[in-house]
């Protein structure tokens, strides 16, 4: 394969089948409460022409022992929950996936007119679109490695598990300037905010897990207790 491969999409908010249920799921809104599904489906609608949505990824030569991954001389603490799932990996994507920053300025507006529901939901709106917009770029890398008769891992982002999130500035310099239209602060905030990166293992034998959610501490997770793959 050849290495340091960039490839980037550009995705419709139409392409990614939100549905209601994602989002009051991802909001904890339960059945006994009082349904905003007009209110999503006509934001949703104001948003579909509105909204730039893209993700990519870089491929390039990897290795992992115990704790770390090793891409290209740069060494990144990853912490051994996460290494073990990127055995026998001989290459990395680092990804990059961003909602845009409509949603959340969006989600903003609502918030300073006193709609402090509405502005929530927007806001977990934002992130089920980059989440489904991931998948989608997942699946793409996906189709592509089964080309190469290569498999792929589940992906990993830094501030999960043991990995520092300050690890986004060596995940970065991997990314030409802009990449995807996103930047990283000093702090190692991505703007737009609803935004994800992170890692994705390559190799003959590396596998794919369901989501072992006891491995994980987010709470706002899509997938969460679900058996969902992408």
């Amino acid at each position: 394969m050849n290495k340091n491969i960039e490839t980037h999409y550009k995705i419709s908010l139409n392409e990614l089948n939100i549905s209601i249920m994602d989002i009051e799921k991802m909001a904890h809104i339960d059945d006994d409460m009082p349904s905003y599904a007009d209110f999503l489906n006509k934001e949703l609608d104001l948003l579909n022409d509105k909204v730039i949505i893209e993700g990519g990824y870089v491929i390039v030569s990897a290795s992992t022992d115990n704790e770390n991954v090793i891409v290209n001389g740069s060494v990144f603490k990853i912490g051994n929950q996460v290494a073990r799932f990127f055995k026998h990996m001989t290459e990395a994507a680092l990804f990059v996936c961003s909602a845009g920053k409509e949603v959340s300025e969006r989600a903003e507006q609502l918030s300073q007119q006193g709609e402090l529901v509405e502005g929530y939901l927007l806001d977990v709106l934002g992130s089920v679109m980059v989440e489904k917009a991931m998948d989608k770029v997942q699946g793409f890398l996906q189709d592509e490695m089964k080309k190469e008769d290569l498999r792929i891992s589940n992906r990993y982002s830094p501030g999960y598990c043991d990995w520092d999130v300050k690890e986004q500035q060596q995940l970065f310099a991997f990314f030409p300037d802009n990449f995807c239209q996103v930047t990283l602060s000093d702090s190692s905030l991505m703007t737009p905010v609803k935004t994800v990166s992170g890692m994705i293992a390559i190799g003959k034998d590396v596998h794919f897990h369901k989501h072992v959610c006891h491995s994980c501490s987010s709470v706002n997770c899509l997938y969460r207790n679900t058996s969902t793959e992408v």
